[in-house]
């Protein structure tokens, strides 16, 4: 299990929340010529000793006064045997799934959205509001299943029933909504109502950024490539490349969901692209 790891942002606090790891591939990655993708990855692992292509999947809680909420759910049990340890995760940091006052979701992939609900259906998170972005709500959960693309159609059904199993403690925000001091901020391409969500307190911001950063050693060094699971690749890429820009240039902390070692800590210039650097 991953160490949990935390960081604040004046008087809120940031705790990564494991819940496992998905293998991708070289396959994967595209527009960047595949030798380059493929050095990218060796060098990275022979840094770090770590194989960039396992990714950990991290959900992230955000403690603001005496609320408690919860950007994303992991996979639940939709991903197999090395997913679907957030469970553990919160039983370790002595939290209950009562304890989350709100959902916040960064994107309806279902590494992110498959512990919204358990076997029979019912919220995971049973005093939880869920709140996601209207854009992604309005692509998922309001456009004809025939006007989506053939990879957002894969997992509709259990999309449209997690989400609807919180019934009336649903909310569809716009930029700048959200909590006290975490608001969201549309961040598309990987899906078109991609969230990031941004946490200011003290003068100080933290950015909680889900798949903006998919595959931190291809995407970090060469913010114009993508993968296979973004629904418009060109528009993921613009987004990543002025997202990091502002990010490095602005010392804002960074809590990424696929970024190794906790996931939390800031994004700085390396040459053409950026590094990643744990708090």
């Amino acid at each position: 299990m991953d160490r949990a790891a935390s960081i604040t942002i004046g008087d809120i606090e940031i705790t990564s929340v494991w819940d496992g790891t998905l293998k991708a591939s070289l396959d994967s990655i595209l527009r960047l010529d595949p030798k380059e993708a493929a050095r990218l990855v060796a060098a990275e692992h022979e840094e770090t000793g770590v194989d960039p292509l396992v990714l950990p999947v991290r959900a992230f809680l955000i403690r603001t006064g005496s609320r408690l909420a919860l950007v994303d759910t992991g996979s639940g049990n939709t991903k197999g045997p090395t997913m679907g340890h957030l469970p553990r995760s919160f039983a370790a940091l002595g939290v209950a799934a009562g304890d989350i006052g709100c959902v916040l979701m960064t994107h309806l992939h279902m590494d992110h959205i498959g512990g919204l609900i358990d076997e029979s259906g019912r919220p995971s998170f049973p005093n939880a509001e869920l709140v996601l972005h209207c854009e992604e709500a309005s692509y998922f959960l309001d456009t004809a299943e025939d006007k989506l693309d053939a990879r957002s159609r894969r997992n509709l059904d259990f999309q449209r029933l997690a989400v609807a199993a919180y019934g009336d403690r649903v909310r569809r925000v716009a930029d700048g909504e959200g909590l006290p001091g975490v608001v969201a901020r549309l961040a598309p391409g990987h899906t078109p109502g991609h969230t990031c969500w941004e946490v200011t307190s003290q003068g100080k911001t933290a950015a909680v950024f889900g798949d903006v950063v998919h595959l931190g050693a291809v995407q970090l060094a060469r913010p114009s490539s993508a993968m296979i699971y973004d629904v418009d690749a060109s528009r993921a890429a613009q987004t990543r490349s002025d997202l990091l820009a502002r990010i490095a240039h602005d010392d804002i902390l960074v809590a990424g969901a696929h970024l190794p070692a906790g996931g939390l800590g800031r994004i700085v210039k390396a040459g053409e692209g950026y590094r990643f650097k744990a708090c």
